[in-house]
């Protein structure tokens, strides 16, 4: 494995956005709004990609399967997009690293830098999204119905 490949995988990403309250703000606000503007029944934003191309991006689904997970219907959660648990489990991590005393946020931090440095979790997680989302292109798993 080439110095710049490794370098790049095992990039603290994730933990660099928590060690930035300014852009973790903006970034679980963001998250926290659309996912309440959904629970509400009120329209949130469109895909982009999937208004544009007509093409689902990695993403689409995640919101309707975060809030069918968020009411405890965990098996149709998953049919509908297999990384909720993981969306709703980063949120909280955020939300986590902004409400905690410092020393607690500190270890957090430490402890999510950490996992990313020596396994790569983000590069794997991403890696993972950009998988699933082709075996959802191809047709061998199928989207969803909600778009």
């Amino acid at each position: 494995m080439s110095s710049a490949f490794r370098q790049a995988w095992f990039a603290p990403v994730f933990s660099n956005l928590l060690e930035n309250r300014r852009e973790g703000v903006v970034v679980l606000g963001a998250g926290a709004a659309h996912l309440g503007l959904s629970l509400a029944g009120l329209p949130g934003w469109e895909c982009p990609i999937l208004a544009v191309t007509g093409i689902p991006c990695p993403g689409c689904g995640m919101t309707h399967a975060t809030m069918q997970l968020l009411n405890g219907d965990v098996v149709a959660s998953l049919q509908t997009h297999a990384f909720a648990p993981m969306a709703l489990l980063a949120l909280f991590v955020m939300f986590a690293a902004f409400v905690l005393p410092q020393k607690s946020r500190l270890l957090l931090l430490s402890v999510v830098r950490e996992l990313e440095m020596r396994n790569g979790l983000t590069s794997l997680v991403l890696s993972a999204l950009i998988f699933y989302w082709f075996v959802r292109l191809m047709g061998i798993l199928p989207f969803p119905n909600i778009f």
